[in-house]
């Protein structure tokens, strides 16, 4: 896949590919390389685990696949958490660096709405991999990840049951301001 699309926006780019990374267009090669490894990891790490694995099984019950995907970091701007680049076959799910750790993001996204760090560690993760399943608009993949967590509020229990209501409460939150926006 070619990434030259990416570098129009003049935005750095870091693609961990095993134990290789390459950076494109990045004035902060090194911050970009480690952001890169870091994101790669957890996301290997969240599609290894028990969660993850659920979530792409749900992906199949739903006659979808995940396209072919990387990991990696680029510069997003400033609200922006992670985003999924493609061209409809393969792409690279990137985490947001622009001078602050996808980590930090994600917990200033968890203070925003009030959720646990690592459930909204996951609901990014859900997100970005739902986009990758095909999921383009906003809207959509908004409206497909709430009820994937609203399925697995009713398949767990307790504590764990009341983080898949709140995030299934997000994700329609986020549906509706998507489809105020025309996204």
């Amino acid at each position: 896949m070619s990434y030259a699309s990416v570098q129009r926006y003049n935005m750095g780019l870091a693609v961990a590919s095993g134990k290789e990374v390459t950076v494109y267009g990045s004035d902060r090669p090194k911050e970009h390389s480690r952001e890169a490894r870091n994101f790669d990891g957890l996301m290997r790490d969240y599609l290894s685990s028990e969660s993850g694995k659920r979530f792409v099984q749900y992906v199949h019950s739903h006659g979808r696949d995940i396209m072919d995907v990387e990991f990696g970091s680029g510069d997003l701007g400033p609200n922006t958490v992670a985003a999924t680049i493609h061209n409809g076959l393969e792409g690279i799910i990137v985490g947001n660096y622009s001078g602050r750790s996808f980590d930090e993001r994600v917990d200033q996204l968890a203070k925003k709405y009030g959720a646990p760090a690592a459930a909204m560690r996951e609901y990014v993760f859900s997100h970005e991999l739902a986009h990758a399943a095909g999921h383009h608009k906003e809207a959509d993949t908004e409206r497909f990840i709430k009820d994937y967590f609203t399925t697995r509020a009713f398949e767990t229990q307790s504590g764990e049951r009341a983080q898949y209501v709140q995030l299934a409460k997000i994700a329609e939150q986020r549906a509706q301001e998507a489809e105020k926006a025309g996204k």
